[in-house]
């Protein structure tokens, strides 16, 4: 069997060592459009910070893919897939023949449509890429002040490191808090005073207008007329999942490549994972979510129909700029469905939230300023919340 994985992200070679222990006989090539070997996406943080570099996340060398038995090409573009005819065309002619193939194209930076705000214009980045870290680390220099748009994870994460570098950072969130996916406002305004306490600005309701000026960047216009300074701006307002491929090919596409509970699109012998794909009208765009709907693909190319993907609990854990945060499960941000509780300490730094539904089970948790290492687990596990809900309140977590 010939499969072919395009991508070469943390789905696509997830997937691809998956297809490998299953089928040890097979041809698995993996196309990777990016000219470097595989790294950890979630580092580049750690190297837009000067921390770490390149090499320092890649975690396998071009060796360990030859002894896997896995074609590994690093800067190959696949230009065009074609179903009928089972191959995929790659930018410069050549092509590819498989059995069946595994999209885990990912996804691109989302850019909003704002007058001005454009990634070829000088001072204006994205960060998605190995070239992205490089071409920001390259440019600062020039900068004192950044102004980060968007007050999601990376945003801030970037904020974080961008001032790791000596500059001073605002960061622009236009709705009323930050994280507006995993947090809620009380729980937002902890994590602002603590980012404030780091240097780290925080404008929330900060609605962007436009980048004034056509060279250069110099700041940016808020709703309202106010002028915010800064000679560098980082976008980081979400993803695109990336479907040109797939849509060129006829496959069903939405917001993201429309796929089944076997990770299946709509043309045969075509899976798809990872952040280009939709499922059940959603786009989990997480780490999480693409290395399990990887291991439901691979298990699915390799026996078709074998496993089922029944979703991913969203899960978030890391440090924001610094900050312990946990978010797993439904966390509702206000006026949800469920019951909840929470304790705050904003002189501290930390904010606790649990939620629970109709029949007492625990789904859902936000625990920012402090380690949380059962709680994840209670979480997943769907335990009764109330016989333990004082103790998580108070911070008095079981043991992991």
């Amino acid at each position: 069997m010939r499969y072919v994985v395009i991508g070469g992200g943390i789905a696509g070679l997830t997937a691809a060592r998956r297809i490998r222990a299953l089928d040890p006989s097979a041809e698995v090539t993996v196309l990777q459009e990016e000219p470097v070997l595989y790294y950890l996406r979630p580092g580049l943080i750690s190297v837009l910070a000067g921390e770490k570099a390149i090499a320092d996340i890649s975690p396998f060398p071009r060796e360990w893919f030859e002894r896997q038995g896995i074609a590994y090409r690093a800067g190959v573009r696949a230009a065009r897939l074609v179903p009928d005819r089972r191959e995929v065309e790659l930018e410069g002619g050549d092509v590819l023949r498989y059995d069946r193939v595994l999209l885990a194209t990912g996804a691109e930076p989302f850019i909003p449509p704002i007058p001005g705000l454009s990634p070829d214009r000088e001072g204006i980045f994205a960060l998605r890429r190995a070239a992205d870290a490089a071409r920001i680390t390259a440019y600062l220099e020039r900068a004192r002040r950044a102004i980060v748009v968007g007050g999601g994870l990376l945003g801030l994460e970037a904020a974080r490191a961008l001032t790791r570098r000596g500059l001073s950072a605002v960061v622009l969130e236009s709705r009323p808090w930050l994280l507006p996916r995993q947090l809620d406002r009380q729980g937002s305004e902890v994590l602002a005073r603590a980012l404030g306490e780091m240097g780290i600005e925080v404008r929330t309701g900060a609605v962007c207008r436009g980048i004034p000026g056509e060279g250069a960047v110099a700041g940016v216009e808020l709703e309202g007329g106010e002028r915010v300074a800064g000679e560098m701006v980082l976008v980081s307002t979400g993803i695109v999942p990336r479907t040109d491929l797939a849509r060129g090919a006829g496959i069903g596409v939405g917001r993201g490549i429309v796929v089944d509970d076997h990770m299946a699109t709509s043309a045969p012998d075509v899976l798809a994972c990872g952040d280009a794909a939709e499922w059940r009208g959603r786009v989990y765009g997480v780490v999480p979510a693409a290395r399990e709907q990887a291991e439901v693909a691979a298990a699915n190319v390799v026996e078709p129909g074998s496993v089922r993907y029944g979703g991913t609990v969203p899960a978030v854990r890391l440090k924001v700029a610094g900050v312990d945060l946990l978010c797993v499960g439904e966390t509702q941000p206000e006026g949800g469905p469920h019951s909840e509780a929470r304790y705050a300490d904003p002189e501290r730094g930390i904010y606790r939230k649990f939620v629970w539904d109709k029949k007492g089970k625990l789904v859902g948790a936000i625990v920012l300023g402090e380690k949380a290492p059962a709680v994840e687990a209670l979480v997943k596990g769907g335990v009764e919340a109330p016989p333990i809900l004082e103790d998580l309140l108070a911070g008095a977590y079981p043991r992991a």
